[in-house]
């Protein structure tokens, strides 16, 4: 069977939009089956598809379904080794940027949640998601000065992916960033597969209060 790949909301779902980037450039098909997050604070609810109770989800069909964003992108891999850099010190960087971003930045994902739809500025940021912000900030231009772009290591990889939804919060929120950070931020808007997710989510008309209110 073609995989399912069950996601969240295109406007607030940044762990959704991550495997859903990487399958789609990847080259990977897929079927998309979409749910309605549940109101900020509340408890998942999708335990009939995920054994997680969470969404980005990928069934594969035959009782076999990979929960977490990370693991659905190194699936997407798998069939498209050209996911991850062909040099081995390069995949291996690209690697920990992408499980870097998977455990870190709580300050920057609390203060900024993902709205694509939203603008707004940084007056609602902590300093320490302030602080977040300008870390991610310092490891892009690290690795874009390492690489000599267009993407953080070189051509696009899962590690765009992860970043993705921080792209986004960039946008939404106007938070200070460099030259180069704006410019990285520019390539992705402007990547096909990116952009499509943000017309979904342009399109979208479902609002969640913490999100759109605060």
């Amino acid at each position: 069977m073609t995989p399912k790949l069950h996601i969240g909301d295109r406007n607030y779902s940044s762990w959704s939009m991550r495997p859903w980037l990487a399958l789609r450039m990847g080259g990977v098909a897929f079927d998309e089956v979409m749910h309605q997050l549940p109101e900020m604070g509340g408890k998942p609810a999708f335990g009939a598809v995920s054994p997680n109770e969470r969404v980005p989800a990928l069934d594969l069909g035959g009782g076999v379904v990979i929960p977490e964003s990370l693991a659905i992108c190194e699936w997407a891999a798998e069939q498209q080794p050209s996911l991850w850099p062909a040099d081995a010190t390069a995949r291996a960087l690209a690697r920990a940027a992408s499980a870097i971003m998977h455990s870190g930045f709580a300050s920057l994902r609390n203060d900024a949640p993902m709205n694509i739809r939203r603008r707004s500025d940084a007056s609602r940021m902590t300093a320490d998601g302030l602080a977040d912000a300008a870390r991610v900030d310092a490891l892009w231009r690290e690795w874009l000065a390492r690489s000599g772009g267009p993407f953080l290591f070189g051509r696009w990889s899962i590690a765009d992916a992860m970043y993705a939804p921080v792209v986004t919060r960039f946008v939404t929120y106007a938070i200070p960033r460099s030259a180069e950070a704006q410019g990285y931020i520019d390539r992705m808007w402007a990547e096909p597969h990116f952009a499509v997710w943000v017309k979904g989510a342009e399109a979208e008309t479902r609002k969640l209060a913490r999100s759109d209110q605060a």
